[in-house]
Parts: structure tokens; sequence; C-alpha cells
């Protein structure tokens, strides 16, 4: 089996939007094929880039799914899909920048997919990851982790 990056989008957007960011940001010259179900729906797309000199393939597809819903229900998704090689954590995150969405950096790994919320500026965010054990020991204590809107509250 061949490792993945996955992104899953999961609000409403169109296949055209992607294969658009494409060509604005990485590859002027990407090049599409459309996929139809037989009801006639265009609900599967693969773009062929160049970025910083590989050359890549974005599968994208339309489905639904209870994966990452919060009221349980099969929502609507955008499931996208690159090989797990040179910059595909790169480009994935790129893309879940703008659209926002989830990024599962390898498929073949224990780690779960975690949220890129889109960012005003367009800029990808720096994300780093790193355990509990290694922040206490850097900042020299115990770090206690509480949410923006908790520490908003202490502060009025």
């Amino acid at each position: 089996m061949t490792a993945k990056t996955h992104g899953y989008i999961t609000k409403e957007i169109e296949l055209e939007q992607l294969y658009q960011f494409v060509l604005k940001y990485f590859d002027p010259s990407a090049k599409i094929n459309r996929y139809e179900n037989r009801f006639g729906e265009s609900n599967e797309m693969a773009v062929y880039f160049t970025y910083k000199g590989e050359e890549r393939r974005l599968f994208t597809m339309v489905y639904k799914s209870r994966k990452f819903s919060k009221n349980g229900e099969k929502n609507r998704m955008i499931f996208l899909d690159l090989d797990y090689w040179g910059h595909s954590v790169e480009i994935m995150r790129s893309i879940l920048s703008f659209f926002g969405g989830w990024l599962d950096e390898n498929d073949c790994d224990n780690e779960e997919p975690y949220f890129i919320d889109v960012q005003a500026d367009g800029l990808t965010p720096n994300i780093i990851k790193i355990t509990r054990s290694e922040l206490n020991r850097r900042l020299g204590g115990m770090v206690v982790i509480i949410e923006d809107e908790e520490n908003e509250s202490h502060e009025k």
C-alpha cells in the first residue's frame, strides 16, 4: 500500500474551485480530468500540475460521510488525495489554509487528522507538533493549556 496525504474539506465548495486554486497558486498550466458517475454527475476530478519541480496528481472526490460530522449524519465533503512524498504536506496545507478542513499528513501512520482553519491572509499557518512532556521540558515547568475563550474571560 502506498502512503497518501489526505485532506477533507467539510464546507460547500465545488471541485472547479480547487482547480482554479491550483491554477492560481501552483501551476497556471495545470491540466484536469473530470469523471462522471452513472448519473452524469461530475463528482470526481484529477488535477495534474507541477509544484517546486515535482509533477503531481491531486485526486478529488465529492462524497457523503460521517467522518468529521458534528451531528452524526452523513454530510457532503470534498476528499483530497496526494501521494505522500516531496512537498505533499505543504501542498495540502496550502489548499486547506485557503478552504479550511482536516489534514491527514500520512494515512499509514497512527496520527489523527487535524483541523486547519481558513487563514485570513491566505498564508499557510506554521504548525508545530510537540508532546506535552517536551513542551514542559522546554518551558521549564508544567504547562497547562487553556482555551482562548477561558483566557479572555479571566482578563475581564
